[in-house]
């Protein structure tokens, strides 16, 4: 593993022009404009997006359509903006459950060497294929049942392995879960990282909450997005807790969702970024603390759910002028990760002060290392 690369960006002018010719071929349809869909040919993909089913059959081709003009630009923007949080960069990766890979392509734009894509269905395997080769990216792909990893058709450990929205389509229960996760945890490297994704939907992301204070339990090692090293305070209340990033939307993802009535102006999901048991726990006495709501406006201004070193907190302060040592108050966002230093405390709440310090020590798609 080498150095953090700098943060790749998405050519989407240039990946659309690859999907849409890639799109028609799969419904058969005569070659036509690059940069856009017809009239027809936009309708029936908003229909198969309106109808796209959570649990996906991609030997239906109007759900692998859907998969490869929608999901997959989106799940690509994931995949680039959560990479971001490992503190340096992967050169092997496996992503178990790719579909048409977006995050497999993804790691390689981000700088990974060697990655594998694995997923029981050909069709869509064989469209990573070709959008990788398109894209200037060497991804190999492996057609395989990801639910059994006995004979996995990959050899090797790896710095980096993805399981990005199959796994609670693979398994229904939270034990066969971790059993699974336990067995991941074999095939990393020793200083390799898990990263796990699925969807801000109340109920996956509740499963993925309990996943963690399962994993919690058994003393793993997260490197994102938790700082508090305990139970989940928000799945003691009921709440959820998902990550949200600022998506400059593309132009067919906007006509789509505007069509399609989604509404959707970030990227948002559920994840966990595990480490090697092998890797050093964060150690540090600041009170650090990560940023776990939008700002909530409220009578003495805006304010912000914290999870941190010490559990789940308030933020807000009633400083008309923040001075230098505080300032960054003024431009939190979700996904943030900040220490405090002297605030006033009144139970679980902070209020920022004349002498209160507070610093960014992580922007939301960087590593806190």
């Amino acid at each position: 593993m080498t150095k953090r690369p700098p943060t790749p960006k998405a050519n989407w002018e240039e990946i659309f022009s690859h999907l849409i010719p890639l799109w028609r071929r799969l419904h058969k349809l005569p070659s036509g404009p690059i940069d856009h869909l017809q009239t027809r040919e936009f309708r029936s993909l908003v229909e198969a997006v309106s109808s796209y089913p959570e649990s996906k059959d991609f030997s239906d081709k109007n759900q692998l359509g859907a998969h490869l003009l929608y999901e997959w630009p989106l799940h690509l923007a994931q995949g680039l903006s959560l990479l971001q949080e490992l503190p340096i960069k992967p050169q092997r990766v496996l992503d178990i459950g790719s579909g048409a890979a977006p995050f497999a392509i993804s790691a390689l734009m981000y700088g990974a060497t060697e990655a594998f894509a694995m997923d029981i269905s050909a069709p869509a395997l064989k469209y990573a294929g070709e959008l990788a080769g398109l894209l200037g990216h060497p991804l190999s792909v492996r057609e395989h049942d990801c639910k059994d990893l006995r004979k996995m058709p990959t050899q090797g450990r790896f710095d980096l392995i993805i399981v990005a929205y199959a796994l609670d389509e693979m398994f229904s229960t939270l034990e066969a879960k971790l059993r699974y996760v336990r067995s991941l945890y074999g095939m990393l490297s020793e200083t390799g990282y898990l990263l796990l994704v699925d969807s801000s939907e109340n109920t996956k992301n509740k499963k993925m909450l309990e996943l963690r204070d399962a994993l919690v339990k058994e003393h793993v090692r997260i490197q994102a997005p938790c700082i508090w090293k305990g139970l989940c305070p928000a799945l003691d209340k009921g709440a959820p807790c998902y990550a949200q990033r600022p998506f400059e939307k593309p132009f067919m993802i906007s006509e789509i969702q505007r069509s399609a009535k989604i509404n959707l102006s970030s990227l948002k999901m559920s994840y966990l970024l595990f480490k090697h048991p092998s890797l050093p726990m964060l150690d540090t006495e600041e009170r650090l603390y990560r940023i776990i709501s939008p700002p909530i406006e409220t009578f003495r201004g805006p304010r912000y759910f914290l999870c941190g070193v010490d559990g789940r907190k308030m933020l807000g302060s009633q400083l008309k002028e923040h001075p230098k040592q505080s300032r960054a108050y003024e431009y939190l966002k979700r996904g943030d990760a900040i220490a405090i230093q002297n605030p006033v405390e009144v139970g679980d709440d902070l209020q920022v002060a004349e002498d209160t310090t507070l610093v960014l020590k992580a922007p939301c798609d960087k590593p806190l290392i």
